[in-house]
């Protein structure tokens, strides 16, 4: 008999933490509660990514809805399930004058019975498109330890023709370096353009942050990410108390490279961060206490945004409580657009507009791209009056970042754990160290056009305390046998 460890995808999680909210929540950005913003698309299937050319049109890759193919595999919890897949999710060009939708290309998008995972991120390079999209699970779908399902684990480019040509098959470079975690898997997700002709990608299940060339095909972990404090034992790690970095976005800015963490269950308030990259491939934190980031980005102001996703509490998952946020040193970062609705992807234009996506997560069709003009002219400006006339979540939703002793006191008893299978909740992401020294690009390389830009509970006070002791109940309470690892047999 052999143990098997397998993960659940954070996207796997959400969309179970989705299925938790009332059915009016489910389907557009509500309109009273969010900062004045105007819709500018709707009807996507989960959008992931978003990018507005030099030009100033804007893109949008969503998950798809997963296809008429069929493989077998497991789910979260390691029972059998039918894993569909097919060419559903969408790159779609969004005209800003009429609102018209026009479907670019399509690329693979795989359901495995919680979630659907398709496109991620898009960047251009010498007027060429390349997306991100479903990531690479053998845990997930065994028969895929050779060779991925076509159409995923790799970075991809999208030919005039809307054919889309494989660049760089990532999975390989996972599969022989795997350095950290005992699971095996990537996502190639967050997504930047150099100047030079490089792409920078942001594995969030490889938990590296690689370069690519895209002429050339060829791939190199450029520095890893290790696991941070997490509240239940991984098997991945050796049983310690740690959960996956999930690394979401990256950006340069004042030639500095910076990625954000998602990172991994249970989405402690507070536990996610901006770190920066130096040259040699080292990792320090640059921004800390905030939650839940799914992008970064660079704006015109030479700023930091991000998006961040929204707050699972003990009452459970909060509507209306993703945010845009700009990102500081320490914990000065501050909330510039409050009460959204699942914020997965930012992006600016030349005059400072944000568009955003929401419900990146959520019921089909929901999905909506909002612009709110004019953005990055806050930048010196204080948001406390704005936060006040917008009706963000009480202040006994937010919950503070935990203490690594907090943390540490939390650890799941038999009687909390009831039936649940011990934890972790990310897309298998492992941490590889750094095996190749490989330069950041220089604020230069990277032109303003190709600078992808990428909750509350930013820069948590010394006295404010997450109760992670309901955290953990509540995700086990709520989310019995979705913790992320477990055994299973196997002949």
């Amino acid at each position: 008999m052999k143990e098997k460890v397998f993960t659940l995808h954070w996207l796997a999680l959400l969309a179970l933490l989705v299925g938790l909210l009332p059915a009016q929540a489910l389907f557009a950005q509500d309109k009273d509660m969010a900062a004045p913003g105007e819709v500018v698309a709707e009807g996507l299937n989960g959008p992931m990514g978003i990018l507005v050319d030099p030009n100033g049109d804007v893109w949008v890759v969503d998950s798809g809805l997963g296809g008429d193919e069929e493989i077998e595999g497991m789910d979260f919890s390691g029972q059998p399930v039918t894993i569909k897949y097919g060419s559903t999710a969408r790159i779609v060009k969004i005209s800003l004058a009429d609102g018209a939708m026009t479907d670019v290309a399509t690329i693979t998008s795989v359901n495995n019975g919680e979630e659907n995972e398709g496109g991620s991120r898009l960047a251009l390079v010498n007027g060429e498109l390349f997306v991100t999209g479903a990531g690479w699970h053998p845990t997930v779908a065994p028969s895929t330890a050779e060779a991925p399902i076509p159409g995923t684990g790799s970075l991809w480019r999208v030919e005039a023709d809307g054919s889309v040509s494989e660049v760089a098959p990532i999975w390989q470079l996972e599969r022989d370096n795997n350095p950290i975690s005992a699971e095996v898997d990537t996502h190639p997700y967050g997504l930047l353009a150099a100047a030079d002709g490089n792409l920078w990608v942001a594995d969030a299940g490889m938990n590296a942050l690689l370069k690519v060339d895209p002429v050339t095909g060829d791939a190199e972990i450029v520095a890893a990410f290790d696991p941070v404090p997490g509240v239940f034992p991984n098997p991945a790690y050796d049983n310690e108390m740690l959960t996956d970095a999930v690394p979401t976005g990256v950006a340069v800015a004042d030639g500095v490279t910076y990625v954000s963490y998602l990172p991994g269950a249970p989405f402690i308030p507070g536990s996610a961060k901006v770190v920066s990259v130096a040259e040699d491939g080292s990792v320090s934190d640059y921004a800390t206490g905030l939650s839940m980031l799914t992008d970064l980005r660079t704006g015109p102001d030479g700023m930091l945004y991000a998006t961040q996703l929204g707050l699972v509490t003990e009452q459970g998952p909060v509507p209306n409580s993703g945010a845009v946020i700009r990102i500081k040193a320490g914990d000065a970062s501050e909330v510039v657009i409050p009460n959204l609705m699942f914020p997965t992807s930012i992006d600016f234009n030349a005059d400072g507009d944000a568009f955003v996506t929401v419900n990146g997560v959520g019921a089909p069709g929901s999905g909506q791209v909002v612009k709110f003009a004019g953005l990055t002219d806050m930048a010196g400006a204080p948001v406390a009056a704005a936060m006040a006339a917008m009706a963000p979540p009480a202040e006994e939703t937010m919950q503070a970042a935990p203490t690594e002793e907090a943390m540490a006191e939390t650890t799941p008893t038999a009687e909390t754990m009831q039936a649940a299978p011990t934890e972790e909740a990310v897309t298998a992401e492992q941490t590889p160290t750094v095996e190749t020294m490989q330069a950041a690009p220089t604020e230069e390389a990277v032109t303003a056009e190709q600078t992808p830009a990428v909750m509350p509970v930013t820069g948590a006070d010394a006295g404010e305390r997450s109760n992670a002791i309901l955290v953990v109940i509540a995700f086990l309470v709520l989310l019995t046998g979705a913790i992320l690892f477990g055994q299973r047999q196997a002949a």
